[in-house]
């Protein structure tokens, strides 16, 4: 069960003027590319859009109890209306989202869904698409500017196919282009199979207090030291 987990915090919560850091000159938005999976299925990856609200909510609707809960670490019946307007609207430089798409099988076929327009997006606007993954960073609630939190989620049937490690992937780039040092997350430490593939990506894992029952992940993005939390020694 590829996916990391998040607690959910309310975005507004953390919002604060970030520092200016050295990145990339301005470039166009992503655009969406095809990816063929390890298991011979075909998806679209591409940024998240503002119309893919109605396919996050049916996306959340298809996951399992345990599913849910591994995901937020609560037990939820619904998406909250606001936390799914805020995570579908992007803040360039400071957070991003990518999705995992395919043709919905009453709407648009393959190439028709992905190949008209601008692709991906133009079929979502359509409602051709269904999202069976996600992947997003946000800024730290610990309030660095360098670190951002990340999440990932999959559909039930699309695990253990290499979707996950593409999104990490995807998301790991762009954040560094954002001028993010640190990415980070929490994953239950009973969720063996995304501990697995968070040491593939080479982030280190480390216990948070006081029960051992949630890990904390960090990955090093720049050429630069890992922040100090407070509660390390100096």
């Amino acid at each position: 069960r590829h996916r990391l987990h998040r607690p959910a915090r309310p975005r507004h919560a953390h919002r604060r003027t970030r520092p200016e850091m050295p990145t990339a000159a301005p470039r166009s938005p992503y655009r969406p590319r095809r990816l063929r999976l390890r298991d011979g299925r075909e998806v679209t990856l591409r940024a998240i859009a503002e119309s893919d609200a109605p396919a996050i909510a049916r996306a959340f609707e298809q996951l399992s109890p345990d599913s849910r809960y591994q995901r937020f670490m609560q037990h939820k019946k619904q998406l909250n209306p606001e936390a799914l307007e805020r995570g579908v609207r992007r803040r360039p430089g400071e957070d991003f989202a990518f999705v995992a798409a395919v043709p919905r099988a009453e709407g648009a076929t393959g190439a028709e869904a992905v190949e008209r327009a601008e692709g991906a997006e133009e079929a979502a606007r359509q409602g051709g698409e269904e999202i069976v993954g996600a992947a997003q960073y946000v800024p730290s609630g610990d309030g660095d500017p360098r670190v951002c939190e990340f999440a990932i989620t999959l559909a039930e049937g699309w695990r253990g196919c290499g979707l996950a490690t593409q999104l990490m992937r995807s998301l790991l780039r762009r954040a560094r282009y954002d001028g993010y040092a640190v990415m980070e997350g929490l994953v239950l430490a009973a969720n063996e199979p995304m501990l697995a593939l968070a040491r593939k990506l080479k982030f280190s894992v480390e216990a948070v207090p006081p029960d051992g029952t949630v890990l904390r992940v960090l990955r090093r993005l720049q050429p630069a030291p890992l922040p100090q939390r407070p509660d390390d020694s100096p």
